[in-house]
């Protein structure tokens, strides 16, 4: 193991896509980074092809996991095992195809810069003008979403500050996760890494969005197939349980009534078109959390106050009011007919 940057690619009954990814990565002879390969138990024709890979290419560091232990898991288990090992870990979802010059960049960056969070230009696969995510931002909602989806790439040349990097393809340095902690095992599979970017950020800690650093991303291979209501459920319990959990009592209080005028608003557009499944979403996922998982969220909030070292005015300052990004996503619901409302990160 003589890099500091540590690859790992996570799979899932998807051997086909893992395979490109790798072959992608391998347009020059020297990987600048440690690769692993983990598999959350897809059964035992997939292990037999991985098992296969790993002979054609044995730089693989293979990992068979007995169960599917979910992304969060699967990460976190790899993590312990080797965070005294290297400086860096770069996540990098299977269903991307990387620019050839893309580990070498992050090579070069790691070794001559102090990173925290580092985010990818990550480009939709299927049209290479349009971004898919250029790391999160914050709505005065509570919600973390992806910054550029659906934008030109012209519009992403420049290096700037986000509140946290879509870990579709992310560099996280260890000496930030001794700090901080690993991914929250509240989650499983999604929010995951929106969560741990804003305790990053409301514990001093900056991500960096760097355009160079170029994925194409198939957007959500993994996540489709289990893209169902209680999917759905989750990442909302996850939106709330995220917010009461790192965000500033001053903060919740300055935005509560924004929030719930927004609420109602939002019951009110799902009543009149009667978007039962939304509807129900919102309230199952209030009840979770303020009844079923309220002393996970109290106990979850308590540890996490030592990590709140900005002022509550800098969080507010970095939030971007809601109202804009509902406004088009109510114009993509009603004329364009797109009936996806939770977006994935």
């Amino acid at each position: 193991m003589g890099n500091s940057l540590c690859l790992i690619i996570l799979n899932w009954k998807s051997f086909n896509d893992t395979r490109e990814c790798i072959e992608s990565l391998l347009h020059k002879k020297i990987i600048e980074a440690d690769l692993f390969v983990v598999d959350n138990a897809s059964g035992t024709n997939e292990e037999l092809k991985l098992n296969q890979l790993k002979l054609e290419k044995p730089f693989i560091q293979l990992r068979l996991n007995k169960t599917n232990l979910g992304f969060t898991k699967a990460h976190n288990k790899l993590f312990e095992e080797l965070i005294n090992d290297y400086k860096y870990f770069f996540l990098l979802n299977n269903d991307t195809i990387v620019d050839e010059n893309l580990i070498s960049i992050l090579s070069r960056i790691t070794q001559t810069n102090q990173i925290n969070m580092l985010s990818c230009k990550m480009i939709n696969y299927w049209d290479h003008a349009l971004m898919d995510n250029a790391g999160h931002k914050m709505l005065t909602s509570g919600e973390i979403v992806a910054i550029g989806r659906g934008q030109s790439i012209e519009t992403f040349t420049q290096k700037f500050e986000n509140t946290g990097a879509c870990a579709g393809a992310a560099v996280y340095s260890s000496k930030m996760l001794k700090d901080i902690g690993l991914f929250d095992e509240y989650f499983e599979t999604g929010y995951e890494d929106a969560e741990i970017g804003l305790r990053a950020f409301i514990a001093g800690y900056s991500s960096v969005f760097v355009p160079q650093a170029v994925v194409y991303h198939k957007m959500g291979q993994s996540i489709k197939k289990v893209f169902n209501y209680d999917y759905k459920l989750k990442t909302q319990c996850n939106i709330f349980y995220t917010y009461l959990k790192l965000v500033h009592w001053q903060v919740i209080l300055i935005n509560f009534f924004p929030w719930l005028l927004r609420l109602l608003i939002i019951t009110l557009i799902d009543i009149l078109l009667w978007r039962r499944e939304y509807l129900k979403i919102q309230y199952q996922a209030l009840y979770i959390i303020f009844f079923r998982d309220w002393k996970s969220v109290w106990n979850s909030r308590k540890k996490s106050k030592r990590l709140r070292r900005i002022p509550w005015w800098k969080l507010i300052k970095m939030q971007e009011f809601y109202l804009k990004r509902d406004i088009i996503s109510f114009y993509r619901y009603i004329i364009k007919n797109e009936k996806t409302y939770f977006e994935t990160n």
